[in-house]
């Protein structure tokens, strides 16, 4: 397909990639499934050629259809029939040990759809299937370094059932990711680093971008806007500060060791917005540090807050139906607002939850799936401390 977007090696996979590609875990949250189809056709007109997916990203549209993420990418690719490059399908899967990681592949390739071995293909598309451990941390690293899933995920791209193989992982995980890349076996990584969060790049004891790069493993930015929750923190910073969400995406971009940046657009106008972002010219050295001042003036008010990044949702649902994320993020929005100074309408909107943070019985089974280890239990008291009893 034509592009203006350029392209970057995918470390030593022999594949090059579009320097932006497409996060598809926000398929989710459309009003509808023409939506879908809209944005979907968009990354694909534009020539990106690489769409990351997981076998989590599920829920319901804002017109109650359940949807699946991994369906919608595979449907669609099985609708078009002029792509005349592979498409680069990266997805995700929460098994860890031999039989989790057997059923969450297996599933995984039959919601895309996809056919053969070796030269693998999705309806007339030919794909290049990269499949990840999603969400590596001390737990999960133990069990999927003795579990002998590496065995299995070796002879299974041996044998062509995926051509490559992954992991993704998160803030504060910086020794896992580390023993993961040192093992030789993975040739992609997805990582969060925005301009706000450099904790894994250069700002780390390690840079651990520059270290996996440096291996020759591809690395995928995530969070390149720092979730799902900046756009309405971001109303309250933007006066602050003269980093727009162009600024945030560039910045990423002129990364040295960052293959692609994954923009988990829900719109046709912001996947666009991001595409002419990526044809201007990169930023110069100076212009990093000066934004990285400027940055480090407001990024104190995004630290152990919820971003709405829903992977606690994806393997998890709360036994008493509080809805934490929605809460968590409100409460977010709230502190800032206060120690900004500024005027909230939370607490109103607090007040209009079905079940608040109260029906929490602090089992404590959510810990383990928030990715930013925050302790929820303990943040909804605080959230229904400060939003509940505020006038």
């Amino acid at each position: 397909m034509e592009t203006k977007i350029a392209r970057r090696p995918l470390g030593k996979t022999g594949l090059s990639v579009s320097e932006v590609s497409f996060g598809a875990m926000n398929l989710r949250t459309l009003n509808t499934l023409g939506e879908t189809d809209d944005i979907l056709n968009y990354v694909i007109d534009q020539g990106i050629n690489l769409i990351d997916t997981a076998r989590g990203y599920n829920g319901k549209n804002k017109q109650g259809e359940f949807v699946e993420s991994e369906v919608l990418v595979g449907s669609l690719l099985r609708q078009r029939t002029d792509i005349d490059e592979p498409i680069v399908v990266v997805t995700k899967g929460h098994g860890y040990t031999l039989d989790e990681f057997e059923k969450d592949l297996n599933t995984s390739l039959a919601k895309l759809g996809v056919t053969g071995t070796h030269n693998l293909r999705i309806g007339q598309t030919d794909v290049r299937i990269v499949y990840f451990f999603h969400g590596i941390n001390a737990k999960r690293w133990a069990t999927i370094s003795t579990s002998g899933v590496l065995d299995k995920i070796q002879e299974l791209k041996q044998a062509g059932v995926i051509n490559h193989i992954g992991f993704s992982s998160h803030y504060g995980d910086t020794k896992e990711i580390k023993a993961a890349v040192d093992t030789g076996i993975f040739e992609v990584v997805e990582l969060p680093y925005n301009i706000f969060n450099r904790s894994l790049g250069e700002d780390g004891k390690l840079n651990l971008l520059e270290y996996i790069y440096n291996k020759q493993i591809g690395i995928i930015n995530m969070k390149a806007f720092s979730g799902n929750g900046m756009p309405a923190i971001y109303r309250m910073l933007k006066d602050l500060i003269t980093i727009d969400y162009g600024t945030m995406l560039n910045f990423c971009l002129s990364n040295p060791y960052i293959t692609t940046v994954d923009a988990g657009a829900r719109l046709v106008s912001e996947f666009a917005a991001d595409l002419e972002t990526a044809i201007r010219p990169r930023l110069t050295k100076p212009q990093m540090t000066d934004l990285r001042s400027e940055a480090d003036k407001v990024s104190k008010h995004m630290h152990n807050i919820c971003r709405e990044c829903m992977h606690c949702l994806e393997k998890f649902s709360c036994p008493q139906n509080v809805n934490f994320p929605e809460i968590l993020a409100l409460y977010a929005r709230h502190t800032i607002s206060e120690q900004l100074d500024r005027d909230s309408s939370y607490p109103a909107q607090y007040r209009q939850l079905d079940i608040d943070s109260e029906a929490c019985i602090e089992c404590g089974a959510c810990i383990p799936w928030c990715e930013y280890k925050l302790d929820i239990p303990k943040m909804l008291k605080q959230a229904h401390q400060a939003l509940g009893s505020s006038v």
